[in-house]
């Protein structure tokens, strides 16, 4: 089959569909069999729960994890290349190219800004951070990396708002709203999986979780997000009444 785009923009459009648009809660807010619920079309209306909201975070993220992992055990290997490409040719997405966004997120693989970081640090802190690297360093990166594709974009305007229900058989994120969503996401996670091969190829080889720390540290860039899980795949959901 022939694939349109580079290689890097479809890595982040197969990234964002198996972890967040396909392999997360998200895939039933955006059911394209459900009528458009009419509320949708509401300035300030609130369409995603705070239950909700956190079980796409976690699903997302979790799923990501799993994503780098794969990549990492094989960088580029032929198992990798199939599965984005078959993820980009079979997982319907509004949007089948995205480009490279180069962000804050990218500054962190520099050894000064790391450096600048881990001093800036309280040592408590600084303990707690390695101590989950040493543990979870995948999920660090990959919570950093969701943070930014997902949880820090256009999404907190369908997120805040007033509530007005949330009914599940309807849909409450129209198609406009998704391609702007998975466009975003595309760019952020096509930015991800290049960090993650750059760290993979790096020469100076240091250790996983020495690489990954300063995704631990970088809440002043609105980068490492606050007190989300290390080890939940998913969460159950429940909605106000």
């Amino acid at each position: 089959m022939r694939l349109a785009g580079s290689w890097i923009g479809r890595e982040g459009v197969a990234a964002a569909a198996l972890t967040l648009r396909w392999g997360s809660y998200l895939a039933v807010l955006l059911d394209s069999d459900k009528p458009v619920w009419a509320e949708a079309k509401l300035e300030g209306t609130s369409r995603i729960s705070d239950g909700e909201m956190a079980r796409i975070n976690i699903e997302a993220l979790a799923a990501f994890a799993e994503w780098v992992a794969l990549y990492r055990a094989d960088p580029n290997g032929q198992l990798y290349m199939q599965l984005v490409d078959s993820a980009f040719y079979y997982l319907p997405m509004p949007k089948k190219t995205t480009k490279l966004k180069v962000k804050a997120f990218a500054a962190l693989t520099a050894d000064d800004v790391a450096e600048r970081l881990i001093q800036n640090t309280d040592a408590e802190r600084l303990a707690g951070v390695r101590a989950n690297a040493d543990r979870y360093p995948t999920r660090i990166f990959a919570n950093a990396s969701v943070n930014t594709a997902w949880r820090n974009g256009p999404v907190e305007s369908i997120h805040a708002g007033r509530y007005r229900g949330y009914p599940l058989d309807q849909r409450r994120i129209t198609a406009v709203e998704e391609r702007e969503l998975m466009d975003f996401a595309s760019q952020r996670l096509a930015l991800g999986m290049a960090i993650c091969s750059r760290l993979v190829l790096e020469p100076q080889q240091r250790p996983w979780r020495e690489q990954v720390l300063p995704y631990g540290l970088a809440e002043i860039l609105m980068v490492t997000p606050t007190g989300w899980t290390l080890t939940e795949s998913s969460r159950d959901v429940r909605l106000p009444a």
